[in-house]
């Protein structure tokens, strides 16, 4: 069993990063994309579904990189759920 941080432990490549810095940048990216999706620009799902390919293709050259981005990715996407269950619509995620 690991011995690391809790963030370590799920994503082996946080040790190389200051994990308060990802999930604080995470948040921040979250706010942004709120942001986007009030003004009509483009959706929290939608910024979350393009993150989360850019890690993956990063993720492919820079895999410590590809993490932290699927990190923020996965932020935007529980954000974007937790949006569609406030609104009424669990069922889009299941």
């Amino acid at each position: 069993m690991s011995e690391g941080t809790p963030d370590e432990d799920v994503f082996p490549g946080a040790k190389l990063s200051d994990p308060a810095m990802v999930r604080a940048m995470g948040g921040a990216l979250a706010v942004l994309a709120g942001l986007l999706e009030g003004k009509g620009v483009s959706t929290v799902e939608e910024t979350s579904n393009v993150l989360g390919i850019y890690a993956v293709i990063t993720g492919e050259t820079a895999p410590d990189e590809g993490l932290i981005l699927a990190c923020w990715a996965g932020m935007l996407r529980d954000a974007a759920q937790e949006k569609a269950e406030k609104d009424g619509e669990p069922g889009k995620w299941d």
